[in-house]
């Protein structure tokens, strides 16, 4: 199986990406639910970020905060959200805001 992404625009608000990955489900969804593990792949290093840090309570409920740095800007940028749906092995769902001069886009 090769790995597609899908993207689906659901209106002005709301993107759906999907990704098929050929790998097993169990480790899969540690790579997404781990920080030790997420911080390993998620910035690609051919991008010229680095993740300054990663903070995930993986849960129905609980939040992230990744801070990333990049060799060209003195100014860290940050990318918050919440869980919506986890589901062990299979599917995480969650909400992507973008910290900056006026914090989070607005709702």
């Amino acid at each position: 199986m090769k790995n597609r992404t899908m993207v689906e625009r659901k209106s002005d608000r709301e993107l759906v990406v999907t990704r098929a990955v050929n790998g097993p489900a169990r480790i899969v969804f540690e790579a997404w639910t781990k920080p030790e593990l997420f911080k390993r792949w998620w910035a690609p290093k051919s991008c010229g970020l680095t993740m300054l840090s990663c903070e995930m309570d993986v849960r129905v409920g609980g939040t992230y905060r990744l801070v990333f740095g990049h060799a060209a800007s003195e100014q860290p940028m940050e990318f918050f959200g919440r869980y919506i749906d986890v589901t062990p092995h299979s599917r995480v769902v969650w909400t992507n805001d973008e910290g900056g001069e006026g914090g989070p886009l607005p709702r």
